[in-house]
């Protein structure tokens, strides 16, 4: 069952029952400012990715205003410096999808099942030898390919 279809469920059965706790209909309540709906990732992998190097990519989908924050402000290069300790200090606030992509490399589309159903905002992080940010923004895509090129990568909405 795809998520949209899990929330309407889980909110039209605890509405007329009263609530199904305050933590549920919290969670309701921020369904409304969800900005990230991701629910699927695509590739394509260019056969001189990075250089001819492994590229390491991060999807990252944030839940808190705070926490959004300072990662928009990050570069790839701080994001990957700096992930473990944001995975320590942000647990909840976060989610963090890795890959390890090797050049000319062939991947399935991965399906993604976020941890909340509230997304505040969302990254992709490609660890490129080359200088530049090497970041994306989401918006409210439901599918997206991630083209990794040779000296940097970019994002397609799928329809």
């Amino acid at each position: 069952m795809n998520t949209l279809r899990w929330i309407c469920l889980a909110v039209g059965l605890c509405l007329p029952l009263g609530g199904c706790g305050d933590g549920a209909l919290e969670g309701a309540m921020k369904m409304d400012k969800a900005k990230i709906w991701l629910e699927k990732v695509n590739f394509k992998v260019d056969k001189k990715v990075n250089g001819n190097a492994p590229v390491a990519v991060r999807l990252v989908i944030i839940y808190d205003d705070g926490v959004l924050g300072e990662v928009s402000k990050m570069t790839a290069d701080q994001f990957f410096e700096q992930e473990t300790q944001l995975k320590k200090d942000h647990a909840n606030d976060m989610d963090v999808i890795s890959w390890e992509v090797v050049p000319g490399q062939e991947m399935d589309s991965e399906t993604i099942n976020p941890t909340k159903a509230y997304g505040k905002g969302g990254f992709v992080f490609a660890r490129y030898t080359t200088p530049d940010a090497h970041r994306e923004s989401l918006a409210d895509e439901h599918v997206i390919t991630i083209h990794l090129d040779e000296k940097d990568f970019y994002i397609s909405k799928d329809r």
